[in-house]
C-alpha cells in the first residue's frame, strides 16, 4: 500500500536480536536455578546419575558473537567482545586471536523473523499500522496514532514500555518518510522528532553506505564527490538519472520525501505456532520450564490482540539423538494466561522422561476460541465454576486424562443406575463451540432431576438388610423400572430414622424384605 508523503513513521532498529534472545534465554534458565535451592540440589543429583559433565548454571561467556559463515564475518556482538577490540564485520579468524575463550554461535535469520513477528503481535496492542523491514526492523505508521496519545511523546511512552519488557537493543528514529528514519536509525541514533528541520538536518548527516541504494551506484557517486546525503541532496534528481538505475533512483526520491514507499503492512496469523532453539542440550525437564515459559508469554501476547482463548496447546521437544516427543497439553478452562498454562504443562512434565538432550522446541495451538464478552453480576457463582475447571485441568495433568472422570445424571429412576462417569467436562454440541458451551454451563446451574432432590447424599454401592429398629418418617415412594434390560426392580422406599437420630433411606421388597440403600448426611 503506498501512502503520502506527510505521514510521520518511526522505524525500530534491532541489530542484536539473536544475541539478545540468547541473553535471555541464559538469564531465565539461571533464575530458575537460583530461586529453588532444593530442586538445584535435585538437578545436580541428577546430572552427576546421567553425565556429570554439565554444569548446574549456565556461566555467562566473557564475549560473545553471532557470526555468519558465509560472509565469513561477525554481525553481532556483547559489550564484552567490543572491549576486546572485536568489531561488526570482522572475520572469525582475526577475532580469535583477540579472544581465545570467544563464544560463537551461528547466525540464523529465522530466528529474528520470528522475534520480529513476536513483538509486531505485542505492538499490535497499541498501535495499528506496522510493517516488518526483513530482518531486523519494524516500520510504524505514527501519524493516525498522535491524537489518540494525545501527541508523539504520549505515543512513544507506550511504544517504549512494550519494547522495554522484551530486553531488545534498539534503535530509533522519526521521519516524514520511511527511508529516511530507517537511515538515521541504523546510524545507531535515538531520535525521535516531529519538526521536519531537525529531521533534514539529522538526515543531511548520515552516509549513503547504509542506504538502501545499490552499493555500485554508491560508487558510482562517490567518485562525482558525493559522499553523504547532505551532498546528494544538493543535486537534483534528474541529473542523477542517468547515472543511477531505477531502484537507487527511487530510493533517493524517498530520501527526498518526494515518493511514498509501497509498504505492506503486518496482520496476525490466524494459526499460531513458535519453534524456538535452546542454546545447549538440555535433558532435565525442568530446565525446559523457563525456555517453555518465554513461548507461553509470546502465545499470551497473540492471543491477547485476537481477545482469544485456548483449550488446547501441542508441545514437541525435538531430541537429539531420538525421535521428537509430542505432548497435547489440555485445559478443561478456555485461558490464555501463560501462567496458567505454565501451571498445567509442570504438572504433565514431572512424569516425562527424556531420552537425549533436547535442542528445539515447538507451540502450537489450532484452535483459538473467541472469549465471551457478556458480564455477570457479582454474586453468581462464576468464580467457583472457574476454580473448579481449574482443579480439573490440573488433575488430568497430573494423573492422567483417563484417570479423570466426573459424576454426571442419567434418565433412569434406579437409584443404582442414575449416575454414571464421564472424562467429559462440558457438553459440546455440533453447532456450538466448546467455549460457547463453557460460558452457558457457568451462566446456569446444572439442572437436577426432580425425582433426585430428595435422594440422600451417601448411596451404599450395594444395599445392606435393615436389622435395627426404625422409625418411618416419610412415604413410600414406589420404584418399578428395567423391565427393558433385564434389571427390573420393584421397591417401596421410606425415609427413616435410627434411634440414635440418623436419618437413612430404606426400601421393602417384594417379599416384605427391608433393606438400607442410603444415608442423609
Amino acid at each position: 500500500m503506498q501512502f503520502d508523503t506527510s505521514s510521520l513513521w518511526i522505524y525500530l532498529y534491532l541489530p542484536n536480536l539473536q544475541l539478545n534472545i540468547q541473553q535471555i534465554q541464559t538469564e531465565a534458565i539461571n533464575m530458575s536455578c537460583s530461586t529453588d535451592n532444593g530442586r538445584k540440589r535435585k538437578i545436580q543429583y541428577e546430572l552427576g546419575q546421567q553425565q556429570g559433565t554439565e554444569q548446574i548454571e549456565l556461566k555467562k561467556t566473557s564475549a560473545q558473537i553471532i557470526y555468519h559463515p558465509k560472509l565469513n564475518q561477525i554481525l553481532q556482538l556483547n559489550n564484552e567482545a567490543q572491549k576486546l577490540g572485536i568489531k561488526v564485520g570482522m572475520g572469525l579468524a582475526s577475532a580469535s586471536i583477540l579472544c581465545s575463550s570467544l563464544a560463537v554461535s551461528e547466525y540464523k535469520e529465522a530466528i529474528a523473523l520470528q522475534a520480529l513477528q513476536e513483538l509486531a503481535n505485542q505492538l499490535y496492542l497499541v498501535t495499528s499500522d506496522i510493517v516488518i523491514d526483513e530482518p531486523c526492523g519494524l516500520y510504524l505508521r505514527a501519524q493516525n496514532m498522535l491524537r489518540l496519545y494525545g501527541g508523539l511523546a504520549g505515543y512513544w511512552q507506550v511504544i517504549c514500555e512494550v519494547i522495554n519488557k522484551q530486553g531488545y537493543d534498539f534503535y530509533y528514529a522519526s521521519a516524514f518518510s520511511v527511508n529516511a528514519a530507517k537511515l538515521i536509525a541504523k546510524h545507531q541514533q535515538k531520535f525521535i522528532n516531529n519538526d521536519k528541520a531537525l529531521i533534514h538536518q539529522q538526515l543531511q548527516q548520515c552516509s549513503l553506505l547504509l542506504t538502501d541504494i545499490d552499493k555500485k551506484d554508491i560508487e558510482r557517486l562517490q567518485r562525482i564527490g558525493i559522499k553523504c546525503i547532505a551532498d546528494l541532496f544538493e543535486q537534483p534528481l534528474s541529473a542523477l538519472a542517468s547515472r543511477v538505475s531505477k531502484f537507487s533512483l527511487q530510493i533517493m526520491s524517498e530520501l527526498r520525501g518526494e515518493s511514498a514507499a509501497k509498504l505492506r503492512f503486518y496482520q496476525p496469523p490466524k494459526r499460531y505456532e513458535h519453534y524456538l532453539e535452546v542454546l545447549y542440550d538440555i535433558q532435565l525437564t525442568a530446565r525446559l520450564l523457563p525456555v517453555i515459559r518465554k513461548c507461553l508469554d509470546a502465545l499470551e501476547a497473540y492471543l491477547l490482540v485476537r481477545n482469544g482463548l485456548a483449550l488446547s496447546l501441542q508441545i514437541t521437544l525435538y531430541q537429539r539423538e531420538h525421535e521428537p516427543i509430542t505432548q497435547v497439553i489440555n485445559s478443561a478452562l478456555p485461558i490464555y494466561k501463560s501462567v496458567l498454562w505454565l501451571d498445567i504443562i509442570t504438572l504433565r512434565f514431572e512424569h516425562l522422561a527424556l531420552s537425549s538432550g533436547v535442542y528445539g522446541i515447538n507451540l502450537k495451538c489450532e484452535r483459538i476460541e473467541q472469549a465471551d464478552g457478556s458480564e455477570s453480576d457479582f454474586f453468581n457463582e462464576k468464580s467457583t465454576q472457574i476454580a473448579a475447571m481449574t482443579l480439573i485441568s490440573r488433575l488430568k495433568a497430573k494423573l492422567g486424562e483417563p484417570q479423570v472422570q466426573l459424576m454426571q445424571y442419567c434418565d433412569d429412576h434406579r437409584p443404582e443406575r442414575c449416575t454414571q462417569l464421564s472424562a467429559q467436562v462440558v457438553n459440546k454440541s455440533s453447532n456450538k463451540s466448546s467455549n460457547e458451551g463453557f460460558n452457558k454451563s457457568l451462566q446456569n446451574k446444572p439442572s437436577i432431576p426432580a425425582h433426585f432432590l430428595d435422594r440422600p447424599g451417601f448411596l451404599l454401592n450395594k444395599p445392606v438388610q435393615l436389622n435395627s429398629k426404625v422409625s418411618i418418617i416419610d412415604g413410600p415412594e414406589r420404584v418399578a423400572s428395567g423391565w427393558w434390560d433385564n434389571h427390573m426392580i420393584q421397591r417401596d422406599y421410606f425415609l427413616a430414622q435410627s434411634d440414635q437420630g440418623q436419618q437413612m433411606w430404606i426400601f421393602r421388597t417384594r417379599d416384605d424384605q427391608w433393606f438400607i440403600h442410603g444415608y442423609f448426611i
